[in-house]
């Protein structure tokens, strides 16, 4: 294909035109809202006029609202003909729980507890298609017993059978490879750091699957500030900045904190003195900031709170608000984009609910197109398509130029942010393609906009037939597939479609 040929983590940047400013890429602010009645259930009748939004206590005007059911995909897939493609034909997850077991930060006994709970509740589990766990060593790494990327977990799975039927043999195996006693005189400094730069990792990791993802993170949490006797400057150190701007890298990759924090009985604020535990800051605090620390995570990220030390709970409550929830935007002002931290605020008119969102973003000044680079560089380099958007695609013979193909894609309408705007409806997509080559290179071809202006008879046109877009491509000697990608701006959803070039092989005359 006529692509131009370049490093496949620095394709994007390349290609991304002046007319991406931005403001208009970070225009709407994109909010994943869960809300419980009085037992804990989801309420699932809402609107948009149910819900009210500040932000820097100023009230906002909701442009976007969706709400977002998770279902087992067969409605989603279409019979395929000849040179027919489609993102969903698999009934993939468009969702994931992920579980971060947290050896660093825990006492030796709080270990042994949490880990015979997750044995116990992941071992009976009937689906486990979208659910993954990873360990937090001793050293700040992180290890997968069973995750994202393929190959690398210890043990084996046979087809059809959910990995968790294996539970005890992959984590006794994982365990052995990472083990070991964390010394009750490791600064608390260092493994606060350690911490979050292996969180980022993780998030990094995590950005390469589609949609909506919850850590249950299994820990005892790390200190919010810590006091000069206890830090590596002799004064005192407040983390807060620190976490704010982590959870905003989270908030990226589209990850949501549900920390459980595990505390040994008769021990609840004091496990860190006793245990050189997170809670540990030599006299400056107790255990007791280490929970403010994971409440924080969790109010950033759009999280919920660590309410008790019940592991199987936490796994199943993430995987239930997954399963619903409310997308909820508003169009930020420009002026807003000040490089300073906003405190943001979703209620809802209807009396007795608990609302869970995040609480606060960094309004960074961002780079023109900077959103749409991260959304199209983590699709490009992810071992399997994004669903988020679905996607269908039809190979053909281009009639009106000799060696040319063109690929045909239908966008479903129902996955797009369109914003009402009186009787009309607006959206924002940006499509790119790329080829892969056996050296590990990339070729792309240029950023493609697609804004959408319509009526409500198109809109509903469009609802029932899909977004057309078609795209002219002439391939290219060595390519094994190509890979089309469509990011929506205003939800920062992505979907892609990957096509083996031995269909264009096929069409041509």
């Amino acid at each position: 294909m006529k692509f131009r040929t370049i490093a496949s983590m620095l394709f994007v940047s390349t290609l991304l035109r002046a007319g991406d400013s931005a403001q208009s890429d970070l225009r709407l602010m994109d909010l994943n809202v869960v809300a419980l009645d009085d037992h804990g259930r989801p309420v699932t009748d809402l609107t948009a006029d149910d819900f009210r939004i500040s932000d820097a206590g100023k009230p906002q005007k909701i442009s976007f609202f969706r709400r977002n059911v998770e279902s087992s995909g067969q409605d989603q897939v279409r019979a395929s003909g000849p040179n027919q493609f489609s993102n969903r034909a698999g009934a993939g997850a468009r969702n994931a729980t992920v579980i971060l077991f947290d050896l660093l930060n825990l006492g030796y006994g709080a270990r042994g507890y949490a880990e015979k709970e997750i044995v116990r509740n992941l071992s009976g589990l009937e689906r486990a298609d979208s659910l993954y766990l990873y360990l937090l060593s001793n050293t700040g790494k992180f290890f997968q017993v069973h995750g994202v990327s393929p190959g690398e977990a210890p043990g084996s799975q046979p087809p059809g059978i959910p990995w968790t039927r294996q539970i005890k043999q992959m984590m006794d195996l994982a365990l052995r490879a990472v083990i070991g006693f964390r010394s009750p005189d490791i600064d608390v400094f260092v493994r606060t750091q350690l911490t979050f730069a292996a969180l980022v990792a993780l998030g990094e990791q995590l950005s390469a699957v589609p949609g909506r993802k919850i850590v249950v993170w299994v820990t005892d949490g790390v200190p919010v500030a810590l006091g000069e006797n206890r830090s590596d400057t002799g004064f005192p150190l407040d983390f807060t900045p620190q976490i704010r701007q982590l959870s905003e890298v989270l908030e990226r990759s589209n990850i949501a904190l549900y920390p459980v924090r595990q505390i040994m009985l008769g021990r609840s604020d004091n496990i860190g003195l006793e245990s050189g535990g997170a809670g540990a800051t030599g006299g400056d605090g107790t255990g007791l900031q280490s929970i403010a620390t994971l409440n924080l995570f969790a109010d950033l990220t759009g999280g919920r709170r660590s309410a008790g030390k019940d592991i199987g709970a936490a796994v199943q409550q993430a995987m239930d608000d997954l399963h619903f929830y409310y997308q909820i935007g508003y169009d930020v002002p420009p002026s807003y984009w000040d490089d300073k931290f906003h405190k943001l605020r979703v209620t809802s008119k209807r009396k007795g609910l608990r609302i869970q969102a995040k609480t606060g973003y960094y309004a960074w000044k961002a780079a023109p197109g900077s959103h749409t680079q991260s959304a199209f560089t983590a699709v490009a380099a992810a071992p399997f398509d994004a669903e988020e958007i679905g996607l269908r695609a039809t190979v053909s013979a281009d009639a009106e130029e000799q060696g040319s193909e063109l690929v045909k894609l239908r966008i479903e309408a129902r996955d797009i942010a369109l914003a009402q705007e009186g009787d009309r409806y607006t959206g924002h997509l940006r499509i790119m393609s790329v080829g892969y080559l056996p050296n590990g290179l990339l070729q792309s071809t240029p950023l493609a906009p697609l804004d959408i202006d319509y009526t409500t008879a198109e809109r509903d046109r469009a609802l029932r037939d899909g977004i057309s877009f078609a795209e002219k491509l002439n391939t290219s000697p060595g390519e094994s597939r190509f890979r089309v990608m469509v990011f929506d701006r205003g939800s920062n959803a992505v979907g892609s479609i990957t096509i083996p070039t031995t269909a264009f092989r096929q069409v041509q005359r």
